[in-house]
């Protein structure tokens, strides 16, 4: 089995390496410094275990026989690459690897829905160097059909990636999709004040803007007619969004940041994307809530506000104070 990973940066590249290293044929495809830097000393793996060199294919134009296609790119990102693919003259599973959850969508117009299958990343990973990648969370990868004509692909995906992370396939990638979309919201707090996240999500009114974000995220879904799944995470997000405001402070205030000591410098894929002057993804975050309640006349001021935060500082690449920020709000 060939496998090209099409858009190797943080996520592309720790899963291609893994898979490498469980002796998959497998090829990395990213940009031009990214590329060189793995060509010439190998990548450079950094994982809660141990640091260490893996020297695997990369170049930057996709092979003409893969066999399964991890699609990596971000999310805005996503209808360019699907026209490059469709140029190839296999028909490879395409994996949708994006935050948000318009891709699965986008990827099928273009290639054709059979040929589609669904993963949300359940993990936090770093690339802000060329040849350089960390992992700073535990993995978990979710895959599943987004439209009945792909079920037939979706084991040989679950066995691929199930060999080098540890994967489960769910009855209902979308509602998968739409849960992720919840912790997400949180990306533009970190890339409008440049805060990591065990910092940010620990400054008392920036975890209750977090909430009060998450809180109308749920909602806007729900009365949008979407649902999330019955993950844990689902099922707190669920009730952050049904307690009375200072409850859900009190409850989980304390909760957001996870994993990430104070000390820890991580920073989610937004604020990386800023900081190596990428573009923004932030409309296929915050961006899907404000539409969604625009199209049902639902209010969104706290994602609205994120929103238009965020744009400016990738436009200005000036931050902001977590104060300055929490002027926009009221709570």
């Amino acid at each position: 089995m060939e496998v090209a990973v099409y858009g190797a940066g943080a996520i592309g590249s720790l899963v291609g390496a893994r898979l490498h290293e469980a002796g998959v044929s497998v090829r990395l495809i990213g940009r031009q410094d990214h590329i060189d830097a793995i060509r010439a000393n190998g990548l450079l793996l950094k994982d809660q275990d141990q640091t260490r060199r893996v020297r695997l294919p990369a170049t930057t134009t996709l092979p003409d026989d893969p066999d399964i296609i991890l699609l990596t790119v971000k999310s805005q990102d996503v209808t360019s690459a699907c026209r490059d693919i469709a140029g190839l003259p296999s028909s490879a599973t395409v994996v949708t690897m994006q935050n948000g959850v318009r891709s699965d969508g986008e990827a099928a117009g273009i290639l054709g829905r059979d040929r589609i299958v669904g993963c949300v990343l359940n993990i936090s990973a770093t690339y802000l160097q060329p040849g350089v990648v960390e992992q700073n969370t535990s993995a978990l990868l979710q895959v599943g059909a987004p439209f009945p004509e792909s079920t037939a692909r979706v084991d040989a995906v679950l066995t691929l990636l199930s060999s080098a992370v540890k994967t489960e396939r769910v009855p209902d990638i979308t509602r998968a999709r739409w849960t992720k979309l919840m912790a997400n919201l949180n990306n533009a707090i970190m890339a409008i004040t440049g805060l990591p996240i065990g910092k940010a999500l620990r400054h008392p009114g920036l975890v209750r803007l977090s909430i009060a974000t998450i809180r109308e995220g749920v909602k806007t879904t729900q009365l949008g007619g979407f649902g999330l799944d019955q993950s844990r995470r689902a099922r707190t997000f669920r009730l952050m969004s049904t307690l009375p405001m200072p409850l859900a402070y009190l409850v989980f205030g304390g909760r957001l940041a996870g994993n990430f000591p104070p000390e820890s410098t991580y920073g989610p894929s937004t604020l990386q994307s800023l900081q190596r002057g990428s573009s923004s993804e932030l409309e296929y975050l915050n961006g899907e809530i404000v539409t969604l309640g625009e199209r049902i006349g639902r209010p969104t001021p706290y994602n609205t506000g994120l929103l238009n935060g965020g744009r400016r500082v990738f436009e200005t690449h000036q931050h902001m104070t977590a104060e300055e920020l929490l002027r926009s709000f009221r709570f």
